[in-house]
């Protein structure tokens, strides 16, 4: 009984079913808050969000990672594809840095309007 869920198929739909609740929750904080800061760490929950899901669909149960097997040298069929844990290792630092350059333009923001709603954001608007 047990064995069912470790299968592929099984783990697929609970890595789709999880990514696709922490989307919503990140979803949910981008279209409620109304604070740039809070605003930009639910853009990076959401993100989060899409490399599990990616990860998760290039999950096999019974394959391993390339470096742990002893046939380094040639591409078994026992391994999993590097290429898309190297896509999202890469994705994972330029989305990093992304959140760190947004975060340091909030908080110099801040120190020039000593606001970081939203709502009151009319730099480029009328007076209120």
């Amino acid at each position: 009984m047990l064995d069912s869920f470790n299968q592929t198929q099984f783990l697929h739909s609970v890595i789709t079913i999880g990514s696709l609740l922490i989307f919503a929750i990140g979803l949910v904080g981008v279209l409620i808050k109304k604070n740039l800061f809070k605003i930009f760490l639910s853009f990076a929950i959401i993100e989060s969000s899409l490399f599990i899901y990616f990860i998760g669909m290039h999950f096999e149960v019974e394959k391993v990672a390339p470096m742990l097997t002893d046939k380094v040298t040639k591409f078994s069929t026992n391994m999993t594809d590097p290429v898309p844990q190297a896509m999202i290792l890469t994705t994972i630092v330029i989305g990093i840095a992304v959140l760190a350059l947004a975060l340091s333009f909030i908080i110099n923001y801040f120190k020039l309007t000593n606001n970081m709603r939203v709502d009151d954001m009319n730099e480029l608007g009328d007076e209120k």
